[in-house]
């Protein structure tokens, strides 16, 4: 999830807190006249509790979708929590419990709502230092980052255990490392990926890091071709098939058809058109998979 969705899910989350616990505070503190009357009908009053109640749903649906993506966040993370990332938590827990009482009051103990508003509070009070340490964070804290790649004066500063460290520190943050050390790239794939989830990511990656993740990874792709004795090409080729083609059919079907390389240029040209989505398959990702498919029938 990029930093601008946060942002704007953090904002939408207070802008909603708050507008309930005031359309509470309204409801509960109402001034009367000297008659003893309230000063809003009954008509208004029910059109305002309506108006909280699906304000609160729409509040509660908002925090159980932040609080399933933290737990898939915080579940593939492999190193040390930061300061900020554990009181983040903290405050996640805390409202869990909070959230639940006050929708058991409302539904089975309507007595105790004189309660409410205070607990209301409470709950917008978490909420707000909950965002603030989230989407305040992005907010306040810009990137300067742009595309990065690696040339011959990085060479005094790369470091594979670096490398090695940064990648399971930050990559693991969103998904297994075994999809990124599954992954066959040439140079050019490696940086368009990794500066791609950098940006994803950013503050929180530098141009620093992208270097020394960058230089992991493509050495540990040079030891791994090594071992194999297989060509990069060949092995870009058959990770994107697996990759790309599984999507809509087993792979069975693709390795038992015999083709030349015009057929299968128009075979993978006719499957990209056919998922509708430009970007589902590159032009070179096109072209790799074609040579490695086409390759596979002269070796036949």
């Amino acid at each position: 999830m990029s930093p601008l969705i946060i942002s704007v899910l953090a904002t939408l989350f207070i802008i909603l807190g708050g507008v309930t616990v005031f359309i509470m505070l309204e409801m509960t503190g109402r001034t009367r006249d000297h008659t003893g009357k309230t000063g809003r009908s009954l008509a208004g009053s029910l059109t305002w509790i309506r108006v909280h109640k699906i304000l609160g749903y729409l509040f509660l649906s908002l925090f159980t979708l932040m609080l399933v993506f933290m737990i898939r966040k915080v579940a593939g993370f492999q190193e040390e929590l930061t300061a900020r990332a554990v009181f983040h938590i903290v405050l996640a827990l805390i409202l869990i419990p909070l959230v639940v009482i006050k929708v058991l009051v409302v539904r089975r103990h309507p007595q105790l709502s004189t309660k409410l508003p205070m607990l209301g509070i409470a709950i917008f009070t978490l909420s707000f230092g909950l965002t603030g340490i989230t989407a305040g964070y992005y907010v306040l804290h810009r990137s300067n980052l742009t595309y990065t790649t690696l040339s011959a004066l990085d060479n005094d500063v790369l470091d594979l255990e670096l490398g090695k460290a940064i990648m399971n520190r930050k990559c693991s943050k969103c998904h297994s490392l075994e999809r990124v050390y599954r992954a066959y790239k040439s140079e050019a794939g490696w940086a368009g990926t990794i500066n791609k989830m950098a940006l994803l990511d950013s503050p929180n990656i530098t141009t620093f890091d992208v270097k020394q993740v960058l230089n992991y990874l493509i050495e540990q792709q040079k030891k791994r071709q090594k071992k194999s004795g297989v060509s990069l090409e060949k092995e870009i080729g058959k990770t994107l098939v697996s990759r790309k083609c599984s999507v809509c059919h087993d792979l069975d079907r693709v390795f038992g058809a015999g083709k030349n390389r015009q057929e299968w240029t128009a075979t993978v040209s006719r499957m990209a058109d056919t998922m509708g989505d430009p970007g589902f398959l590159s032009d070179q990702e096109k072209s790799d998979i074609i040579t490695f498919l086409s390759g596979r029938e002269t070796e036949q």
